[in-house]
């Protein structure tokens, strides 16, 4: 005898049929199990579930019809496999033997080895459905885990960025401070709060990535939010002597305009924070790093440097993890910035070449009016961070 491959019930009221099943079944290897009664065999199958179940139809006192739904109405046995074997061979027989949840049906007088071919593949499909069942459980149970772990991050991580946050207060208060140290100490604050910001976060990257974060949308400047991201990257441009620039329709920004779109301000923040610190470092020294608004025919902004995205990575730019050539780079940077412009609505491509360098372009639906658009294209001001 064969190494057992698995408990079959088999359920049928004619003895012959009962006992030919059962002695072909167990001398191929399977644990047998029969029954002349549908009956008999939910008791059995309640006190110890098959692996799969032959069941015959016409049955007195139960049919296999009736059989079959009360299995599958029992929360414990719904998920073993049933196959019909019957002389009844009518089309519509057979459509309700699927209906009440049966996955095969074998017409008599049936061949064995037609039989044991089914069993075999329903065997296996449903010992990969319990494999994938456990893997998607134990999968749960990690990102269960992964969020517990963020949230103690997050509460251990806000004790000293607290401290962070008064420093530069207390220190402003100071009156013997320089024009240049109050301003180093406004950036260091607003630093600190958008960190403090990202703490509190922490979590919605990993919701994003489920579908399940919830933006609560709200109009937000963006030529405001690339200035702050300005300033806070401007040691890192002056480090390699870029001029970082604003435009709106091909004209310099002043720090009056106002592109509107509808979102979460943070979001917003960490998308161009991401994109254009990669542009500093990626582009050559001296060169100019260009922010341009668009918002025909809808909103736009490129962010344009004159370095190459590696031929090797470009095809899975935006994968998670996808970096090249950046010592302690985590990959994550245009990820989650593509994630977080789709979580608003938006999205980011891009094109790179050796000739032309790389241009990322996020899109967004447009929330200014015309008359907004045309009074923004008539500003004339430079807005820099060099």
């Amino acid at each position: 005898m064969l190494e057992n491959q698995g408990f079959i019930m088999v359920v049928d009221d004619t003895p012959a049929n009962l006992h030919l099943l059962q002695q072909m079944l167990h001398d191929t290897g399977y644990q047998v199990a029969a029954f002349p009664s549908g009956r008999l065999a939910l008791a059995a199958a309640s006190r110890k579930p098959p692996d799969l179940i032959l069941l015959d139809i016409n049955m007195p006192e139960m049919n296999g019809f009736e059989v079959c739904e009360r299995l599958k109405a029992d929360e414990k046995l719904k998920e073993i496999p049933v196959i019909f074997i019957s002389a009844l061979n009518d089309t519509n027989d057979k459509v309700r033997g699927f209906s009440v949840g049966g996955v095969d049906y074998v017409t008599k007088p049936f061949q064995f080895e037609e039989v044991q071919a089914r069993v075999n593949t329903h065997l296996s499909l449903c010992t990969a459905h319990r494999e994938l069942k456990k893997q998607n459980e134990i999968l749960q149970e990690n990102l269960d885990l992964r969020e517990v772990v963020e949230q103690i991050s997050r509460h251990d991580l806000k004790g000293p960025m607290t401290v962070i946050l008064n420093i530069p207060e207390m220190l402003m208060a100071e009156k013997n401070l320089t024009p240049d140290q109050i301003e180093l100490l406004g950036f260091l604050s607003l630093s600190a709060h958008r960190l403090m910001e990202m703490i509190h976060r922490s979590l919605d990257l990993y919701k994003m990535e489920r579908g399940t974060y919830q933006p609560e949308m709200a109009r937000v400047n963006l030529v405001k939010i690339v200035s702050e991201v300005f300033a806070t990257l401007k040691s890192s441009a002056a480090n390699k002597k870029i001029a970082c620039k604003m435009l709106l329709e091909q004209q310099p920004v002043s720090q009056n305009d106002v592109v509107e779109v509808l979102g979460e301000e943070h979001l917003f923040f960490s998308i161009f924070s991401n994109l254009i610190k990669n542009a500093i470092e990626a582009s050559p020294e001296g060169k100019e790093i260009t922010v341009a608004f668009s918002a025909s025919p809808q909103l736009s902004i490129s962010i344009k440097n004159m370095g190459c995205i590696p031929s090797q990575i470009q095809h899975r730019f935006f994968e998670k993890y996808s970096t090249h050539g950046k010592e302690g780079g985590t990959g994550l940077g245009t990820f989650s910035a593509r994630l977080m412009a789709k979580t608003l609505g938006g999205d980011i491509a891009f094109t790179s070449n050796e000739t032309d360098g790389t241009n990322l372009v996020v899109t967004f639906a447009s929330s200014t009016t015309c008359e907004e658009k045309q009074m923004l294209k008539e500003k004339v001001h430079e807005n820099t961070c060099s």
